[in-house]
């Protein structure tokens, strides 16, 4: 099949795959805190993307289905983004919020790129770098499971995830293969995405040793320092 020919199937699949997240999107309660159903869509897409990725690879099977899952559900994020944030408030958003929409625009357009140049981008051996790239989305059903209940070991899950998908699989894996089997141009374009997920992995260890229990010295050995340093005076 020619990549002219593969364009519509792929318009098509994100089609359908755009009503399911949209039905989703609608079907789940807000809760309380009026988000809970955008983090249940995000953690669906999280596993859909990892498995649906994870089995094109593994088998070979063509891409399509697989790019398809994560373009529709970025098209239909990013439009509940804007929805909720406000077309004119944008520039002012917070930083993390701005990185969200940077990750949200450079995988609609790398994705749709990538997919349409997929026959000469990288090595046949290699295939769809945004397939692999899909693969990061693993930490993603532990990150939401962890905003949807504050439970410890979902956020441990989704720390430890976020490393060994994003940082030690890309650093070790992804990259080394994206730089000696894809064309120059298309390592530069994707180099912002590996870039994110550092800053990201920054951003979550800086958070989490700034919210680490600091260990208090016991009223005791309080009482003993006062007395010697007043001994001392």
């Amino acid at each position: 099949m020619t990549e002219e020919a593969r364009v519509p199937i792929l318009a098509a699949a994100v089609a359908c795959w755009a009503v399911l997240w949209t039905l989703l999107l609608n079907v789940v309660p807000a809760g309380a805190r009026g988000r809970n159903h955008i983090i249940t869509l995000n953690a669906a897409h999280g596993v859909v993307s990892t498995v649906s990725s994870t089995i094109t690879l593994y088998y070979g099977l063509d891409t399509t289905v697989s790019v398809a899952v994560s373009l529709s559900y970025f098209l239909v994020d990013l439009v509940a983004m804007v929805h909720a944030d406000g077309l004119r408030n944008l520039l002012s958003l917070r930083q993390s919020r701005l990185m969200d929409y940077a990750h949200h625009v450079f995988s609609l357009y790398w994705g749709l790129v990538l997919f349409v140049n997929e026959a000469t981008v990288c090595d046949a051996s290699f295939g769809n770098a945004y397939v692999w790239m899909q693969t990061n989305e693993v930490s993603t059903g532990f990150y939401n499971w962890y905003r949807l209940t504050d439970s410890t070991v979902a956020g441990a899950l989704f720390a430890s995830s976020f490393f060994l998908s994003r940082v030690a699989f890309n650093t070790i894996y992804i990259i080394p293969r994206v730089t000696t089997q894809c064309q120059p141009l298309y390592v530069l374009g994707c180099s912002p995405f590996f870039v994110l997920q550092y800053a990201w992995f920054y951003m979550i260890a800086r958070k989490l040793s700034s919210s680490a229990p600091v260990d208090k010295k016991s009223p005791q050995v309080e009482h003993r320092v006062g007395a010697e340093n007043k001994k001392d005076a």
